[in-house]
């Protein structure tokens, strides 16, 4: 063992047993380790125990499986490594009699034999060791010539030496990579250098298993344990765990055994629960060190990461450094060798050395938040006066951007006042701040220690807090809601309150008579209330609704929202309104002004550090970006919004629908498919219809790309179908009318397509959206193509403008004029409209789409010069409706022949099947 943290107990032979889960967050790392196998032939994983190489070797043990692969596979521990040739016997045991005898040379089986105690050395005879090495060489050459041969090698530091010897003389010997190893290793952490890359073939690669990131940590605890934390709990078992999956599962369990992780929201500054068999090994280290070394540890543990530490603390530890406990980092003060190491130091501490080191560590700072946070950690008694600082400081932190550090300094300050009603205040202010810093699990604490305030007003905004945390479906958010109505005493202000969010909740479920109904009485009260935030948070509901049927008078009451809101401080409500105009810009097609409010918001937003406000910034942003043709920018904002919204939503399906997007603008169809899957899925469960609307709309895109039309029509009709239940029939909303359309015409469904592009332009019409129409002209030139494709490309081409407010949708639009004049047969004009595509959508850095151009170009240069007789022939029949047998019995050919025409014809004339080529002009 070469740390001093344990990691979990390696199984004796994994060769068999029950289907381990699927890995979290290592997608991309199991990519590289097959495309390594295949390039070189082996690869060496290294990395701390607990990592997560045990799991990707069972993933490529399935994968191989299912492939049809034979799989050897060793798995040592630490009291086997002194048991010659035992991983020969796990790699082989099994192997070795169903080989038949005359596959293997006699001296050499029987030396193999011997080594694998499939029969006893003769007496007095020692087994030649250059015989064994042959005889496993030949049994993996004699395996490979069956098939692929794949072996696993795990825990490498405990594999006996005369394995190791034998396996290292094959390993440089077996070079066609038909036999391919995977080895691991247990190594300090992921940059020290591994030792067994003997093990592996010669031109083999090493690559280290890294920690998870704190996305994959929440996945990890989610899938596994069903233990959905966020916020400062996750953070914290996060950082704690150092990324490593089995800390981060052992801390989770405790965490869900316990209960202690809503005591943790409740009390930031709590030490993990840290399970023993990951504490033992460390607590038997620290109790080996002298006092002041103890003593010392706490205020390193204590301290914030860079604090700078007098003599007095730093000399102590270098008895901690001897037993490996700290490390010593260049021009730095020590830092733990594991997080885990310091949340053990602090649980272990008793409350007087942790008053004593956090006295000591705010005398040690100048900043004032740091200095006064360390005060109300030091403070044995509530402390008034403590309480004031503690709530000018969080008024700085505010200023400062750093929202999450007001809600815990305000609750310190509510800790320290005496007052049962400022406490409650200041309880209830933490709580908000904690939730515009994305931090649900401290907002919770906060509000439910409110539920009992003597103040009504505080209870009311508390449940309303909680309904909120919630999620818009919920059902325990109705009894908070009821609870909190019966509360309010008839006062207009938190009455209004109410409604309003009574009214949000209305929306999304789509009925909007109801919504529009509460907002209306929530209005009524907010008048009599003189309340101008609340009238913001009401016109930041009722003006995106309205801008939907009625543009201009939504616009009004965004700007309303605008003006009210100025000079104010920021709220969500006065993010929505501005988000509201950048929307309304996008829409009528003045990207320009919608790109600079969106990017003065998202500049605004972030340097506020409110969590949830940029998480929606983030996805408007993602959405103005992509319209206005810049698809790199919108696939980082869409990425980042994805990232933002998994940690701090309740369900996951609004990131995956923005995760599915971010991979049309810069990834694969493939991914993004994979992605939308998810969230249609997760949606679904949510009973969350516009989350779901998107997601449908987006996986039909996905369809299109990937070339399954008739998936793509499903998605976009459902799409559509979601989209007017909610009475959401702005055509400029979700660009969702021209794809159905085209897919339907392309899926030889012209009524359909003739009556989606007829409901479309009513539409379009109706609200002045003429910045949807190309889109729309480009779908109507595909149902005409359906008849006469060059009439069709002359048409669409008349109507292509220079330029486009939305660029991608002009890229969209010269990308069907190549496909109409193909299948008019001008290829010069096809491959002129092609390329422009492939230029627009360069430009805009649209990958999954510049793909498919590529490939729609390479085809179009790989055409035939013409059909051939033959090919004449059955698409004269093709038109007069014969069958496949039909026409071979005609022609005197075989069907597979009529077929392979067939499919040669599509490429052709650029259609997906019979009843377009049917039509197709000769």
């Amino acid at each position: 063992m070469t740390g001093f943290l344990p990691g979990p107990a390696g199984p004796v032979n994994t060769t068999a047993g029950p289907a381990r889960p699927a890995l979290v967050d290592r997608a991309q790392l199991l990519a590289d380790i097959r495309a390594t196998l295949a390039a070189t032939g082996g690869v060496l994983l290294h990395g701390p125990a607990g990592i997560g190489k045990t799991a990707l070797l069972d993933a490529l043990a399935q994968q191989a499986d299912a492939a049809g692969e034979s799989v050897l596979r060793s798995s040592p521990t630490a009291a086997e490594a002194e048991l010659p040739h035992l991983a020969l016997i796990d790699l082989l045991g099994e192997t070795l009699p169903a080989l038949a005898e005359e596959l293997l040379p006699s001296h050499l089986r029987h030396a193999l034999e011997c080594a694998l105690l499939h029969r006893a050395p003769q007496p007095g005879a020692a087994t030649d060791p250059l015989a064994v090495r042959v005889a496993v060489l030949e049994t993996l050459r004699r395996l490979a010539g069956r098939g692929p041969v794949l072996v696993l090698l795990d825990d490498t530091q405990w594999l006996d030496e005369a394995s190791r010897q034998v396996i290292a003389f094959v390993a440089r010997r077996l070079t066609d990579r038909r036999v391919r190893f995977a080895v691991t290793e247990r190594t300090e952490h992921a940059d020290a250098a591994p030792t067994m890359g003997a093990l592996c073939p010669p031109t083999a690669l090493d690559l280290p298993v890294g920690p998870l990131g704190e996305r994959g940590t929440g996945a990890l605890l989610r899938e596994r344990l069903g233990l959905r934390l966020g916020g400062l709990t996750l953070g914290r078992v996060h950082a704690v765990s150092g990324g490593n999956p089995y800390y981060a599962l052992e801390l989770g369990r405790s965490l869900a055994a316990g209960g202690s992780d809503a005591a943790l929201a409740a009390d930031p500054a709590r030490p993990l629960d840290v399970p023993h068999r990951l504490r033992a090994l460390v607590s038997a280290r620290l109790t080996e060190l002298p006092g002041t070394a103890r003593a010392a540890l706490t205020v390193l543990a204590a301290a914030r990461t860079g604090t700078g530490l007098p003599a007095t603390v730093t000399e102590p530890l270098a008895a901690a450094h001897r037993h490996g406990i700290v490390r010593q980092i260049p021009a730095g003060t020590p830092q733990f060798s594991h997080p885990l190491i310091a949340e053990v130091v602090l649980a272990d501490a008793t409350p007087a050395a942790l008053r004593d080191a956090h006295r000591l560590l705010a005398a040690l700072t100048a900043d004032p938040v740091e200095q006064v946070r360390h005060q109300a950690l030091a403070a044995e008694h509530p402390d008034p006066r403590l309480a004031s600082r503690l709530t000018r400081a969080a008024d700085t932190a505010l200023t400062r951007g750093a929202p999450g550090t007001a809600a815990e300094l305000l609750r310190h300050a509510a800790h320290h006042t005496p007052d049962p009603d400022t406490a409650g205040r200041r309880l209830l202010a933490a709580a908000r701040n904690a939730a515009a810093a994305g931090l649900p699990d401290l907002a919770r604490a906060s509000a439910e220690a409110l539920l009992t305030a003597p103040a009504a007003d505080l209870r009311v905004h508390a449940r309303l807090l909680l309904a909120r945390l919630l999620g818009p479906d919920h059902p325990g958010a109705e009894a908070l809601l009821t609870a909190a109505a019966d509360d309010t005493g008839g006062h207009p202000a938190l009455t209004a309150a109410v409604h309003q969010e009574r009214a949000v909740r209305a929306l999304h479920r789509g009925d909007r008579a109801a919504g529009f109904a509460e907002l209306e009485t929530a209005e009524k009260h907010a008048d009599h209330a003189d309340n101008p935030d609340l009238l913001v948070e009401l016109l930041a509901l009722r003006g995106p609704i309205t801008l939907l049927t009625d543009p201009a008078h939504g616009l009004a009451l965004l700007e309303r929202g605008c003006r009210l809101a100025a000079g104010r401080p920021p709220t969500a409500a006065a993010v929505v309104c501005r988000e509201g105009l950048a929307v309304a810009a996008l829409r009528s097609g003045d990207t320009h002004r919608a790109l600079a409010e969106v990017e003065t918001l998202r500049t605004e937003t972030e340097a506020a550090g409110r969590t949830e406000d940029l998480a929606n910034v983030l996805y408007i942003a993602a959405s103005v970006l992509e319209r206005a043709g810049r698809c790199t920018e919108a696939y980082a904002a869409g990425r980042a919004a994805h990232d933002l919204r998994e940690r701090i939503e309740p369900t996951p399906g609004p990131a995956r629908v923005l995760g599915g997007a971010a991979e049309l603008n810069g990834g694969t169809a493939e991914r993004a498919a994979h992605l939308l899957d998810s969230a249609i899925r997760a949606a679904e469960d949510d009973h969350d219809h516009e989350w779901l609307a998107y997601a449908h709309g987006l996986r039909g895109r996905a369809s299109f790309l990937l070339g399954h039309l008739p998936m793509a029509v499903h998605h976009l009709t459902r799409c559509q179908l979601l989209l007017r239940r909610m009475q959401f029939t702005d055509p400029s909303l979700f660009l969702v009318d021209a794809d159905l359309a085209e897919s339907l015409a392309l899926s030889g469904r012209p009524a359909d397509a003739a009556d989606t592009l007829a409901d479309a332009r009513d539409r379009a019409t109706r609200l002045g959206r003429d910045v949807v129409l190309l889109g729309l002209h480009r779908a109507e030139a595909h149902l005409t193509a359906l008849t006469d494709p060059r009439h069709a490309a002359d048409t669409l081409r008349a109507l292509l403008p220079a330029a486009h407010p939305y660029p991608l949708e002009l890229a969209r639009a010269h990308l069907a004029l190549g496909t109409l004049e193909r299948r008019a047969r001008r290829r010069a004009a096809a491959r002129t409209a092609l390329q422009d595509a492939q230029a627009l959508y360069t430009a805009a850095g649209c990958l999954p789409w510049l793909r498919h151009v590529e490939t729609v170009l390479a085809s179009l240069d790989a055409l035939e010069a013409d059909p051939t007789p033959t090919q004449q022939q059955i698409l004269g029949l093709i038109r007069t409706g014969a069958t496949n047998r039909e026409i071979a019995a005609t022609l005197h050919l075989s069907v597979k022949a009529v077929e392979a025409n067939l499919t040669r014809l599509f490429r052709q004339y650029g259609v997906r099947g019979r009843a377009e080529l049917a039509k197709c002009q000769e």
